[in-house]
């Protein structure tokens, strides 16, 4: 792909995904047409074709023969700092976020994190476990597995912040879009100790993927909330029949 060619294939891409972030586009409505989005963009059918195949292959988009391309009905993007960047989703709130760091050191990925990752055993990764702490109580444990080579160097310093500010702002990290999976468990013995609460207490669990603007796979991590602690809030859309 040329250069040129590369810059307008990402701007279309930045172009639909800001759109379906700020819900200018709904779930199961129609985006612009490959004629409408390559005269906006002055580029080839070829092209915009090229960056919509792609975001189908992230479930962002689906294609209906005859019909058009339609915002998925649960499109997998999402704004990462709603729900990834702790420390500052905290401080728009006014609360005081701390961390502690549990444990971290740099070993190959297992099989599970490259899985995960779609990447092979020989990569290096950077484990993490982290106490997110608020007014002093402990709220959050995340233990979490980032690529190396992405993370670059990792200290105490930077885990007892925002590794998301890091990455974006040391790492040069574009971020696009998470895939989660949210489900409750109890408190095993560990978890219980780590969050302070009762063994067999109810927590809420989210496990996620997190991609690069290029689709690629950098972090797979869960996080454990206290249940008394936490909520989630999630917009949902009736299907227009």
């Amino acid at each position: 792909m040329e250069p040129k060619t590369k810059i307008k294939h990402e701007e279309i891409k930045e172009y639909l995904l800001n759109k379906i972030n700020n819900k200018e586009i709904l779930p199961f409505e129609a985006i612009e047409s490959e004629n409408e989005l390559s005269k906006r963009f002055s580029v080839s059918r070829m092209t915009t074709r090229k960056v919509l195949d792609e975001l189908a292959v992230m479930g962002i988009l689906h294609r209906e023969h005859g019909r058009g391309t339609f915002v998925s009905d649960r499109p997998k993007f999402k704004d990462l700092q709603s729900f990834s960047c702790f420390t500052e989703e905290a401080n728009s709130k006014g609360l005081k976020v701390t961390t502690k760091v549990v444990h971290f050191h740099n070993d190959f990925a297992t099989p599970l994190v490259a899985s995960k990752l779609g990447i092979t055993t020989s990569k290096k990764i950077w484990y993490t476990q982290r106490i997110r702490i608020i007014e002093n109580k402990p709220y959050a444990y995340q233990d979490s597995a980032f690529l190396a080579s992405i993370f670059g160097d990792c200290t105490k310093e930077i885990l007892e912040g925002s590794i998301y500010y890091h990455l974006e702002h040391n790492q040069g990290v574009i971020f696009s879009f998470a895939d989660q999976v949210i489900e409750a468990c109890v408190a095993d013995e560990k978890l219980a100790e780590l969050l302070e609460v009762k063994i067999g207490d109810p927590l809420l669990k989210i496990t996620l993927v997190s991609h690069l603007k290029d689709g690629k796979a950098f972090e797979y991590g869960s996080t454990y909330y206290r249940s008394d602690r936490f909520k989630m809030t999630q917009s949902s859309y009736r299907l227009q029949r």
